[in-house]
């Protein structure tokens, strides 16, 4: 559990650096030497953003560090962090984002992911303050992954209630925000497993669909749509679906002998180990999303 929030965290931290080279003008004239000092500290955040983006970290960590002598923008600061954080220098990089928050307190993605750092390395109750700080910024634009990421510690600490509230509440902000569904759709579908209930089930399917609908290519959730249509007595929908998580899922993955399985039995008409009685309901899925 705590290595999926880890993987999951890393992917949404990443995907918060911001390759734009409009970040701030000048408002007051300077002279031409501080002013190519700060094109060449520009170019080298441009540089360090480029081999971020490719994995190399010590390529990334070098030109940052060129950079942050002359472009000190928050930008700046949480490229560096973050270099030094996916390399697992984790207290080089709390270091660099404290740096940073001393010029610029009230960073809101300073300050999430400075708590996602923290949450990473098991200092929850910190976490939980910076990100609810961030959360605090009138004009911070991506309060739904700082509410995800709330939503993430408080499951790992075994809150429910607030894993919940925390994860709706950012979809409340971007209800296109696909891993928040797929978060959810994942939450209902281990209910489902540890009670049985299919009430969770179908909401588990429902979330699932959610984020299929936005576009999430995954042979991971066709697989457990599948799943879930064999248990619902939808056949043809398992079919349907299990189809498409062989085409994605990679030939390396068990996963995929498991998929073939599922379908020989459908064909077979062997999937009535799987499968609890059916609702009266003829369309499963019509009488999910009228909930």
């Amino acid at each position: 559990m705590k290595s999926d929030i880890i993987k999951i965290m890393k992917k949404l931290i990443f995907s918060t650096i911001l390759i734009s080279s409009l970040l701030y003008s000048c408002s007051a004239p300077q002279s031409s030497y501080d002013t190519q000092e700060k094109q060449d500290g520009k170019f080298y955040y441009e540089m360090g953003i480029s081999s971020l983006n490719t994995g190399n970290n010590a390529q990334a960590i070098a030109y940052l560090l060129e950079a942050i002598k002359s472009y000190k923008t928050p930008e700046s600061y949480n490229a560096l962090a973050l270099a030094y954080q996916f390399s697992g220098e984790y207290k080089k990089a709390e270091e660099i984002f404290k740096e940073g928050l001393s010029r610029y307190p009230d960073n809101p993605e300073l300050l999430t992911n400075l708590g996602v750092l923290y949450a990473m390395t098991s200092r929850e109750k910190e976490a939980i303050s910076y990100l609810e700080k961030a959360i605090s910024n009138p004009t911070y634009s991506k309060k739904d992954r700082a509410y995800y990421n709330l939503g993430l510690i408080y499951r790992n600490l075994g809150n429910e209630t607030l894993f919940l509230e925390n994860i709706n509440k950012s979809l409340m902000y971007n209800s296109n925000f696909v891993d928040a569904y797929i978060v959810l759709g994942d939450h209902y579908y281990e209910k489902y497993s540890q009670t049985g209930s299919r009430e969770f089930l179908k909401t588990a399917l429902l979330y699932y669909l959610k984020a299929i609908n936005l576009g999430y290519n995954s042979g991971e959730i066709y697989y457990k749509i599948g799943k879930i249509y064999i248990i619902l007595g939808e056949k043809e929908l398992a079919k349907y679906y299990l189809e498409k998580a062989l085409k994605v899922v990679s030939d390396k993955d068990p996963m995929k002998n498991e998929i073939k399985n599922l379908l020989i039995n459908i064909a077979e008409g062997k999937t009535e180990g799987l499968r609890e009685r059916r609702d009266n309901s003829e369309n499963v899925l019509k009488d999910l999303l009228r909930k």
